[in-house]
């Protein structure tokens, strides 16, 4: 079990960004909680990231408090400088997904189903390619057009070399590739899958989200 905050980045915010009236202080710092905080708790439990807020309380300026921007906005942590404030925030969030999670875990035993949904589809790999007329090498980045000009696609190729760069026309399109595997109670760190209580369910969404799928090399052990 690991309740340390994962390193959080700060941006400013200022006047204006909470519209008034607002429980939020006029100035402060925004930053992002994982879905996947806390690490121990199961990965089909985890949510979307939050965006979260933290700054001096309105009243007195002395303390500061955390609250989630587009949830509740309720108060997860307060203390006497922006770093306390913001790790009694992340103990007080674990604290809450954990205790979700086994509720969760509750309601599906009580339905006669297994802790965790046994399928999962994840995303292994995912790939751009650039189709040219004469070529095909694998995206790195665009630059936009500026004013008039052509997008500008900065290119790998396939078969290894130096990077280039191929001017869009009417001639070039990209295709994304992407590739994942299918788990069924092998044991595997899934985090940021997709999860199913049945294998129909898992190959459908595999068969409409992904242009490949391999089923998970490692056997489950009765």
């Amino acid at each position: 079990m690991n309740d340390n905050p994962p390193d959080v980045h700060l941006a400013i915010y200022g006047p204006g960004r909470f519209p008034k009236p607002s429980p939020f202080g006029e100035h402060g710092y925004l930053f992002t909680v994982p879905g996947d905080f806390p690490e121990d708790t199961p990965a089909h439990t985890n949510v979307t990231d939050w965006e979260m807020a933290v700054y001096r309380t309105p009243d007195d300026g002395d303390e500061w408090e955390v609250r989630d921007v587009n949830g509740s906005r309720r108060v997860w942590g307060t203390g006497g400088s922006r770093r306390e404030a913001i790790g009694m925030a992340f103990l007080e969030i674990a604290r809450k997904r954990r205790i979700q999670a086994a509720e969760i875990g509750r309601k599906r035993e009580a339905a006669g189903l297994e802790p965790a949904p046994p399928y999962a589809v994840e995303v292994t790999s995912s790939v751009t390619l650039v189709i040219a007329p004469g070529t095909i090498a694998v995206l790195q980045r665009i630059e936009r057009a500026k004013d008039d000009g052509p997008d500008l696609y900065y290119v790998f190729d396939i078969e290894g070399g130096d990077p280039y760069v191929i001017r869009d026309d009417d001639g070039v399109h990209l295709r994304t590739t992407t590739i994942g595997v299918l788990h069924n109670r092998c044991g595997h760190d899934t985090q940021g899958a997709a999860y199913f209580v049945n294998e129909a369910g898992a190959l459908i969404y595999a068969e409409y989200a992904l242009s490949a799928c391999w089923p998970c090399d490692q056997v489950p052990q009765d």
